[in-house]
């Protein structure tokens, strides 16, 4: 697994609230956003089902695709969450490994890969952003997908000033945002998670910090067209509804679908 000072931001953030990730993230449709990566798949042809799902988290996103048909690989940064995804129920039918989204292994050649629920927002600058794509070109086939999401400007200049309050039993989760670099749409997000001990009334308490940035589309679509793709359609998110333009004022978030294009002086796959 490759490690360096840039991963702290995402691997401590998660190191210390991964083992109630699941909680904390349980009124997300994880079924409907398997449903509307597999749509989109079809739509553009995807050549087969062999599919690779980086930044699978806790395994929810794959485990889903897995029982659409897909025959999945779920790659994380995180091992506590990838323990987490190993000890599921359905697990048995997906491969789960620890990997750096930056320097993916060997795992094969895919059909499909993709990225669900931002997570390369976590990454700070298009130089890490660019990293990600050779070892992606890399795992796929000729003609095969690469599908992921990212936050439009507006949705994080929004999250820089929202705070939220979730309180379960046994949980509260408090979290803030602000404004880290408004010019690069850039939001610190800070997560206090207090959960009951066991006994009467005390609490544990554990505060982790992130930084989430934005990427401009254009950007990302200069980066992709460099290593290898050719970017196919930019979709947005509105009010839980896929938009077939994006607004990144308006817009919750934004979907990338781009092709694998052949080696240069290579045939179509």
């Amino acid at each position: 697994m490759h490690s360096d000072a840039s991963n702290d931001s995402a691997q401590d953030f998660y190191r210390g609230l991964g083992a109630h990730y699941d909680a904390i993230t349980r009124v997300q449709d994880y079924a409907r956003w398997a449903r509307l990566y597999r749509d989109l798949l079809e739509r553009h042809a995807v050549p087969g089902r062999r599919l690779l799902d980086v930044g699978c988290g806790t395994g929810k996103s794959a485990l889903e695709l897995a029982r659409l048909g897909f025959t999945v690989t779920g790659v994380d940064l995180s091992p506590e969450m990838i323990e987490a995804a190993r000890h599921k129920d359905g697990a048995d039918q997906v491969v789960f490994v620890t990997a750096d989204a930056r320097s993916l292994p060997a795992l094969g050649t895919f059909d499909a890969v993709v990225t669900m629920g931002e997570p390369l927002t976590y990454l700070p600058g298009e130089e890490q952003l660019a990293r990600v794509f050779p070892g992606v070109r890399r795992s796929l086939r000729a003609g095969g997908l690469f599908l992921f999401d990212l936050p439009t400007a507006g949705f994080q200049d929004r999250a820089a000033a929202r705070q939220t309050i979730d309180e379960t039993d046994g949980m509260v989760v408090l979290t803030r945002g602000r404004p880290a670099d408004p010019t690069a749409h850039t939001t610190e997000l800070t997560v206090d998670l207090f959960t009951a001990t066991g006994r009467a009334g005390t609490w544990s308490r554990v505060q982790e910090r992130a930084r989430l940035h934005w990427f401009a589309p254009q950007r990302v679509t200069e980066l992709l067209t460099a290593h290898g793709f050719a970017v196919e359609h930019v979709y947005g998110l509105y009010d839980g509804e896929l938009m077939e333009q994006a607004d990144q004022d308006l817009h919750r978030k934004y979907f990338v679908l781009a092709r694998a294009l052949p080696p240069a002086g290579h045939a179509d796959a």
